[in-house]
């Protein structure tokens, strides 16, 4: 374990430490998956010049599949990215459709009550209808037995004559 540098960061006003730090993993190209500690702001703020190498220098044959393995990470990122970008588009889409299911719900609720309207409506029709037909009869009833009287009344006019 090699030290790059003390244990105060003058610019930043706080003192680092390995116990202080957080652990970090390289990824540029000729450090490619070397660990070392660097300051709890790193790439935060101000720089803190604290850092220190946990492990050896990466080998020839690390630096060699550095470009490839960042590439690779590139690739995964690329299509992390269409995921997530993917699964955005299936919610939007899937709020699209539950708001179309409420809507689609509340207009059958209309449709139903419009629906109850109509029924009441033909009800009360049909109870019009009963007693207007009722009255129809009646008055057929009451013309059938005016007739039968005037013709009562005309035998007996007729043969009170004679």
């Amino acid at each position: 374990m090699s030290s790059s540098s003390g244990n105060f960061s003058g610019s930043c006003r706080h003192m680092c430490n390995e116990q202080t730090c957080v652990l970090i993993t390289s990824l540029s190209l000729y450090n490619f998956g070397r660990r070392f500690l660097g300051c709890s702001r790193y790439k935060v703020g101000p720089k803190c010049p604290f850092f220190v190498w946990l492990d050896n220098p990466t080998y020839p044959r690390g630096n060699e599949t550095a470009p490839l393995a960042l590439e690779r990470m590139s690739r995964l990122q690329s299509a992390l990215q269409l995921a997530n970008e993917r699964e955005r588009t299936a919610l939007e889409t899937a709020e699209e459709a539950r708001q179309m299911a409420e809507k689609a719900l509340e207009e059958e609720a209309k449709a139903k009550e419009r629906e109850r309207k109509a029924r009441a409506a033909c009800a009360k029709a049909k109870e019009k209808a009963m007693f207007a037909e009722e009255k129809q009869r009646m008055w057929k009833f009451a013309c059938i037995l005016s007739w039968i009287f005037f013709f009562f009344c005309y035998v007996v006019v007729v043969y009170w004559l004679n």
